[in-house]
């Protein structure tokens, strides 16, 4: 019998684009770029916990935040804290943001990330009694800027995945 919803879907998509948001973490990139890149992984979750806010769940943040974690070796935790706070709030606030154009969306991200950063260089202060996260916040603007190319990208997948809200 052929069922009314014949489409598959692939519920692997997420995980692989998280996993791909890794792999462009780890890439090495000149010092004088890497500040200005974004935090993709965190791009990623929030784009996953807008669109699908029912199907993310808090361990894919935090277990992609604890992977983040070992691949830096920064303090244990740090990461994955941030990452399931980052999906919390995305996933909170997802029915109001997905009705928002593209370029307030954009504002938004930005202000999740750099929440994300204000966290960190809390914990960096308290952990070592000095700010040297702050000079991140050049990747923050970017990845408010890129937010429309990584919405358009991650929506295609989504689309090929057949992954409904």
């Amino acid at each position: 019998m052929i069922s009314v919803n014949s489409a598959q879907q692939h519920s692997w998509v997420p995980f692989a684009t998280v996993f791909i948001a890794l792999v462009l973490l780890v890439i090495p990139a000149p010092e004088l770029i890497r500040g200005f890149l974004p935090d993709w992984v965190s791009l990623v979750l929030i784009y996953w916990a807008l669109a699908v806010s029912t199907r993310m769940r808090l361990s894919l943040a935090w277990l992609s935040g604890l992977a983040v974690d070992l691949v830096i070796l920064g303090i244990p935790g740090v990461h994955a804290l941030s990452k399931t706070l980052l999906v919390y709030l995305a996933k909170h606030l997802s029915l109001r943001v997905r009705a928002y154009p593209l370029w307030q969306q954009s504002v938004v991200i930005t202000l999740l990330l750099g929440l994300e950063l204000i966290l960190f260089a809390v914990v960096d202060l308290v952990a070592t009694g000095s700010l040297s996260e702050l000079h991140r916040w050049t990747g923050v603007i970017v990845g408010g800027l890129a937010w429309p190319l990584v919405y358009q990208a991650l929506r295609r997948s989504r689309h090929f995945a057949n992954l409904s809200r």
